[in-house]
């Protein structure tokens, strides 16, 4: 299965780019604002470096790293969002530049993390991605599957040795 693009983009280097990008952003408006406040897209842009970083070094762990860059994203989007609407009269131009372009790169990424979800979601074609395909040995069992997963109501030294072995392979 082909991973999905988004402007020629997987979705780590996306990640890496909205993440210097956002660490950019943040530095930039610090320098020009004096305001350690508008360090906050560096925080979210260094999180979702390391992010990408994580799913390349690791890609076994792709999906916990990308998830925690869509937290940031998510954050920055709701942050800069809720900023926005809740303080009208802002102390300088400068600070609604950096909130709207926050908003935007946070929003950017967020959209392209959930085309990237729905592309890789199974269809009725790849049931063997279902986590309660039977074929597979770590799925969920059947409600009417008892050789393996006895009832409650058994106590028998058959449930003890069941309940401790590891699962069939």
């Amino acid at each position: 299965m082909t991973r999905y693009n988004f402007l020629g983009l997987t979705m780590p280097q996306m990640t890496a780019a909205i993440g210097f990008l956002m660490i950019t952003l943040g530095v930039v408006f610090w320098i020009t604002t004096g305001f350690v406040t508008a360090l906050f897209p560096s925080l979210f842009g260094i999180l979702m470096l390391l992010s990408s970083i994580g799913s390349s070094m690791r890609p076994e762990k792709n999906a916990l790293y990308m998830h925690i860059a869509v937290l940031c994203s998510l954050s920055a989007l709701i942050l800069g969002s809720a900023t926005m609407l809740t303080n009208p009269e802002w102390s300088s131009s400068a600070a609604f530049i950096e909130q709207t372009v926050m908003v935007i790169l946070g929003g950017t990424h967020l959209a392209a993390s959930i085309a990237s979800f729905r592309y890789g979601a199974p269809d009725s074609q790849q049931t063997e991605r279902r986590c309660g395909y039977e074929g597979n040995p770590w799925a969920i069992p059947a409600p009417n599957n008892t050789l393996n997963y006895p009832s409650v109501n058994d106590t028998g030294p058959i449930a003890t040795s069941v309940l401790l072995t590891s699962p069939r392979k």
